[in-house]
């Protein structure tokens, strides 16, 4: 509960959290949104309503015309947009599920097809959102936003789950660990 408060507490006047020095604002506000989604409120209900409606108003005003959850201009994002996204996307996702919220349904299924639209021919994605090169840890942060926006009933396409399944196993090791890149 102490945590959850201050959470609550560090959100800035317009909706966002942000790390050390104004970075990853799009991450952080999806990871602080998600925090207190957990806690069971919601952007109507709750004891964090409002903190949760005004992360969604922040990225929500965020999102592109192609999709993209995030401020391609925010040089503290630079490079790094499909992380921002990833959560974003997870975060819209988690809500959409709880709420059916219709303002939020269209944002998140064009979230979506961002991300299916940015996997590269092995199955993964990378900081950009371009299908080009792959790594496992945005390939994840993908993959979660995918799962919680199907759960939600967003459709996502079958052929892009089967081949980001194919690339997490190209990133395992013999001993059953994985590496940061396929093999």
């Amino acid at each position: 509960n102490k945590g959850l408060e201050w959470v609550a507490k560090t959100q800035q006047r317009d909706g966002h959290w942000e790390a050390n020095g104004g970075q990853y604002p799009t991450t952080m506000t999806a990871l602080a949104g998600l925090a207190l989604l957990m806690e069971g409120s919601t952007m109507r209900e709750g004891k964090y309503a409002e903190n949760i409606r005004r992360a969604v108003d922040w990225l929500v005003d965020r999102s592109q015309r192609n999709g993209l959850i995030g401020n391609p201009n925010n040089f503290s994002e630079a490079g790094r947009y499909m992380y921002g996204h990833g959560f974003a996307t997870l975060f819209l996702g988690e809500l959409f599920g709880m709420t059916g919220d219709e303002a939020v349904k269209d944002r998140l299924q064009k979230a979506v097809r961002l991300i299916e639209k940015c996997q590269n021919p092995e199955g993964g994605w990378r900081y950009q959102p371009a299908p080009i090169d792959a790594d496992i840890s945005v390939t994840i942060c993908q993959i979660m936003a995918l799962r919680a926006a199907r759960d939600a009933g967003i459709k996502v396409e079958k052929d892009v789950i089967d081949k980001s399944i194919k690339y997490v196993r190209s990133c395992q090791n013999a001993d059953g660990g994985f590496s940061y890149m396929a093999h």
